[in-house]
């Protein structure tokens, strides 16, 4: 695996087919919302980082792949920096595998505990917006997004662990027979626990 450090917010990674194979990467069919796809990505900057410098997990990126001729694939991973203002149209991808980014509610619920924070490990690098978590009397645990800056592919994966409720609904739920756990963001501080 080489790199290249492009500027301070770029670099290009060229991995070998032998690499590629090693992360399970398939450059002519790979789905980037596939949950070992992410997977693969995350492990390629965390084992570049120390080499690199480059921390990729701090901020939002953006991944472009593309077969190279000697078999492999080359990745482009860019920084987007936190975004300050977006509306709910803005920011729509070029790329055919991407899909946009709009502003969305959602509500989550699940029935421990450790669903819950394993969910918040996995959101929080890519999660941009308020969050909340609250416990109802039949003693599951809610998550609330919203001013959610995000994929919706990217939100995909919460279905493995919770069953998603209407937001709208989850609110007037969770106000009368719920309790308040972490008013603010949430994700953050149970991605900590």
């Amino acid at each position: 695996m080489e790199w290249i450090r492009i500027g301070a917010d770029k670099l290009k990674i060229m991995l070998s087919a032998e690499d590629a194979a090693r992360y399970a990467l398939d450059c002519e069919s790979t789905d980037y919302a596939d949950v070992l796809t992410r997977e693969a990505f995350r492990e390629i900057l965390t084992d570049m980082q120390g080499e690199t410098g480059f921390d990729a997990m701090q901020d939002r990126i953006y991944i472009q792949m593309y077969p190279s001729k000697t078999g492999g694939c080359e990745l482009f991973v860019t920084k987007m920096g936190l975004p300050h203002e977006y509306d709910d149209t803005s920011n729509t991808p070029t790329e055919p595998n991407a899909s946009p980014i709009r502003k969305t509610k959602s509500a989550w619920r699940f029935t421990n505990l450790e669903h819950l924070i394993a969910s918040c490990r996995r959101l929080a690098p890519l999660y941009l917006g308020a969050s909340q978590v609250w416990k109802d009397e039949e003693r599951s645990w809610w998550l609330l997004m919203s001013d959610c800056y995000t994929s919706a592919k990217n939100l995909r994966f919460l279905k493995e662990y919770a069953i998603p409720y209407p937001p709208d609904k989850a609110i007037l739920l969770l106000g009368e027979h719920g309790t308040i756990i972490c008013p603010a963001n949430a994700i953050h501080t149970f991605a900590m626990l």
